[in-house]
């Protein structure tokens, strides 16, 4: 079935809309300043700063700025969308259509220029949760507010904080070795002081960081309503992503430790049967609850991602495949192991004429939900293991790692006999853990782990087989055009190489 028949049917069949239903439309977030969402706030708390959140939490789940193309478009949606460029962007996964998939220019690392819309695509989505955050912030004083009030406040800098983070790895180089090169813009409230040109790497991660101890102990006590807020854990979580990319072991694995306290892992049969699509399993621990009101159909994660469905990953053909070499380094009773079509097989779905057969190495982790009510999975405590290990293991604490990781692979498979893990063994399972949960690219930047396409036994179609070194500005991208020609901050001397 050809893609291209599939290509104009976002705007025709899709409506983006906020997540949750009780989105309140009379003070949107893009049209109001701080002032006035601080004198609305003093008449009635609340509503205001709740309306301001749920723009806020909207733009997380559903930001897209159009593309020249609706196809592009559909691939750009909210967070999902950069989780699945992330995915793409690395060693984990091959596209079965090669050269003619949609995704076949971030495949290749080939996409990052000023020009390209991609290169401005974290730059707007996260500089709108910025500005969303930056409203919200000046009408919350942290000294005298209520619980409801500093919950607010813990949300939005949250948000802020993990932005700038993510916006740090997207426009240069690592942190580690790196923190005085010029990076993003610090956009903050107006009460607080900017800075208007490119901070340094070391000024975004020290605000990553204020803001998310800010927000652990804002969000103290603070009972969420379901798992679409931010809660203290969350944040704990969100830290202990910034703190592994600043090799601070010891930091990263407290953080982890703390956000995965009263959470429990699956166990193997329920890895294995679980529909990672679903924000009520007892492992997730923040995601997005897509419903009737908020389904995106086509432009949505499940139709990229459900080999089993009728999207762009399914029936149209755009199959998401794990790679070879990290199948292969699955145990054969690794419960992680029946999420992919075995090698050698293939299975069909659908029926008569609208049948379709996906290849081998096609992934069954995001089983098709019916209606198109698959939700999207932003942290799970899988991944906090993961990250408490490694960072005991790179810290010096390799008995604390091991003993960790036997709980953890005890859950995933049942035969494994393994006792001592290496932080590259550790790794390894992060992949196999993680895979297509949106954190392939940016480990390969904070672990310098090269592209490297190339290898017997490889997967990859002829024309995707790349290999690219780590630390190349090929894993970077350049400011976005517009930015340097709109801001009088920044100039065409202030942007990254192009490669």
């Amino acid at each position: 079935m050809k893609l291209s028949k599939y290509i104009g049917l976002l705007l025709a069949s899709v409506a983006f809309t906020s997540c949750g239903e009780d989105y309140l439309t009379d003070m949107p977030s893009s049209n109001v300043t701080s002032e006035q969402i601080a004198n609305e706030a003093a008449k009635d708390p609340a509503k205001a700063l709740g309306s301001q959140l749920s723009g806020a939490y909207s733009n997380w789940n559903f930001h897209v700025t159009l593309a020249s193309s609706n196809l592009m478009t559909q691939m750009s949606v909210g967070w999902a969308g950069l989780n699945m460029l992330s995915n793409v962007m690395g060693n984990d996964m091959s596209l079965s259509m090669g050269s003619q998939d949609p995704w076949n220019f971030d495949h290749g690392l080939d996409y990052n220029s000023e020009q390209y819309y991609r290169s401005g695509q974290p730059w707007n989505y996260f500089y709108t949760i910025i500005k969303s955050c930056n409203e919200i912030i000046p009408s919350v004083d942290s000294l005298k507010a209520d619980t409801e009030g500093k919950a607010i406040l813990g949300q939005v800098l949250a948000m802020r904080g993990i932005s700038y983070a993510y916006l740090a790895q997207w426009y240069q180089l690592t942190y580690k070795g790196h923190e005085n090169l010029p990076c993003v813009p610090l956009l903050l409230s107006s009460e607080e002081q900017s800075i208007n040109t490119r901070a340094t790497v070391q000024q975004v991660y020290d605000r990553a960081e204020t803001d998310l101890l800010g927000a652990i102990r804002m969000l103290k006590g603070y009972k969420r309503k379901d798992k679409t807020y931010i809660d203290e854990h969350v944040a704990e979580g969100l830290l202990s992503r910034v703190y592994l990319v600043m090799n601070r072991w010891d930091d990263a694995a407290a953080m982890a430790h703390a956000a995965r306290e009263g959470y429990s892992l699956m166990n193997a049969a329920e890895a294995a049967e679980y529909n990672y699509q679903d924000i009520d399993n007892k492992e997730v621990m923040w995601g997005c609850d897509i419903t009737d009101n908020t389904k995106l159909v086509y432009a949505s994660f499940g139709s990229w991602y459900s080999t089993d469905g009728n999207g762009y990953g399914g029936q149209v053909g755009a199959y998401h495949l794990i790679d070879a070499a990290l199948y292969n380094s699955i145990s054969a009773t690794d419960a992680r192991k029946s999420l992919y079509i075995a090698p050698g097989s293939s299975e069909e779905f659908g029926e008569g004429g609208q049948a379709w057969t996906a290849p081998e190495y096609a992934n069954l982790k995001f089983r098709f939900v019916k209606d198109w009510l698959g939700d999207v999975v932003y942290m799970r405590v899988a991944e906090m293991y993961l990250t408490e290990a490694e960072a005991l293991a790179r810290g010096g604490h390799g008995a604390e790692a091991n003993t960790l990781m036997r709980e953890f692979m005890s859950n995933r498979d049942e035969a494994s006999t393994k006792t001592s893990f290496t932080a590259s063994d550790i790794y390894q399972q992060r992949r196999i853990e993680l895979w297509g949960e949106g954190f392939t690219y940016y480990d390969h930047l904070r672990l310098g782990i090269d592209l490297k396409r190339t290898y017997e036994g490889t997967n990859e179609p002829e024309s995707s087989q790349t290999n690219i070194k780590a630390g190349s500005y090929r894993w970077i991208y350049q400011l976005p055009l517009s930015e340097i020609q709109n801001n009088e901050f920044i100039s065409e001397s202030d942007q990254n190489p192009a490669q």
